[in-house]
């Protein structure tokens, strides 16, 4: 595919007195699965709140300096009509008396690029704009940071999420001090199109941090989290329905994320109790890496033993496992602790009745 000439969208402009929100954003499509994601992190609070505007098989928007946040609902539904990119971004700044103090930048489905920053943003304040990519930035000292991330983000050919690299760039522009005051809030929010889950167009993953002395750091604590928690689950139900739809690739390209993200929790010494439980209930629903699920949820209740949440994962794992036994012995334990529990109670129950020769041993019962 033929890349985009490299766009600079603004030269160094005078700082005004008045502070601003400001932001430094990331926008970047996916050409493999279509997401759609922003990046950003800013010196103001809330940033998640404002900047980013997503809708996978649409397009992408930030929109930052002192933010205009009806700019994101109203370019997505320009771009959902099949307005062109550059002439969204030329309407909304044309119609904002605030125009030269605002920042925006978008993608559309395809990952064609445009934005635009005023002539009164702070400090240095500009962007680089190529095929599925945008980087800008204001409240910048100069425009090093930018030109590194952007020059990193283009060579990634490592096929790693598209939420991951989006990271690992809004990690290198913090340490460059991409707003020269420093972060307070991050955000991470991704789309992708899946017509079986219409929410993940504009939630896939949604991550922020409203005010912290380290929003980056625990930007990423949040993602290693969520991978485990939630995108373990994702990426083997979007691997099934490839499989369905009949694309193999893209049913393996999940598969492997799967197996890689189950890997890097378990390798993450630091996940909490919650993420390790919700991943194995996860993994043994659907079947699969059922020794890793085994791992993940001793972990968890080593760490709380008096847990019946936890104690159930186990169960179903071990039952899953073919271990019919030892799964009825940890529901009997869980019961025991908490008799009082309705839903131990009823899965204790069906657990038994499930179980072989419970049929046989009903009816010898009976006679």
């Amino acid at each position: 595919m033929k890349r985009l000439v490299l766009v600079l969208l603004l030269l160094p402009a005078s700082a005004r007195a008045a502070d601003m929100t400001g932001a430094f954003s990331i926008l970047a499509r996916d050409p493999a699965t279509s997401e759609m994601a922003v990046a950003a992190f800013s010196h103001a609070p809330a940033c998640g709140n404002l900047v980013p505007w997503v809708q996978a098989g649409v397009g992408a928007i930030a929109t930052q300096g002192e933010a205009n946040p009806s700019f994101g609902p109203r370019g997505l539904a320009m771009l959902r009509d099949g307005v062109r990119v550059d002439m969204v971004v030329d309407s909304l700044m044309r119609s904002d008396p605030g125009a030269m103090r605002r920042q925006i930048a978008a993608l559309d489905r395809r990952g064609n690029p445009a934005g635009f920053s005023g002539l009164e943003l702070v400090n240095w304040s500009g962007g680089m704009l190529d095929s599925n990519l945008a980087v800008q930035g204001n409240c910048m000292r100069d425009n090093v940071a930018l030109q590194a991330i952007y020059d990193t983000l283009v060579a990634d050919s490592s096929g790693r999420p598209v939420a991951e690299r989006l990271l690992d760039g809004l990690a290198m522009a913090d340490r460059h001090r991409a707003d020269w005051r420093g972060a307070r809030s991050a955000v991470l929010l991704v789309g992708r199109v899946n017509a079986q889950r219409p929410e993940d167009a504009s939630r896939y993953i949604y991550l922020r941090v409203d005010d912290d002395p380290d929003p980056l750091g625990k930007l990423i604590a949040l993602y290693r989290s969520w991978r485990a928690s939630h995108l373990v689950a994702s990426y083997l139900d979007y691997a099934a329905w490839y499989r369905r739809e009949g694309s193999p690739p893209r049913a393996a390209r999940d598969s492997v994320r799967a197996v890689e993200a189950v890997s890097a929790a378990l390798a993450d010494q630091a996940l909490g109790a919650p993420a390790l439980n919700a991943m194995a209930w996860a993994l043994a629903q659907r079947g699969t890496m059922l020794d890793q699920a085994w791992s993940a949820i001793a972990r968890a209740r080593k760490a709380e033993p008096k847990s019946t949440e936890f104690t159930d994962t186990a169960a179903e794992v071990r039952w899953r496992q073919g271990k019919q036994a030892e799964a009825i012995a940890l529901l009997e334990e869980a019961h025991k602790a908490v008799p009082t529990d309705e839903y131990i109670a009823a899965r204790l129950e069906t657990l038994r009745k499930a179980a072989p020769g419970a049929a046989a041993q009903a009816r010898l019962k009976k006679s």
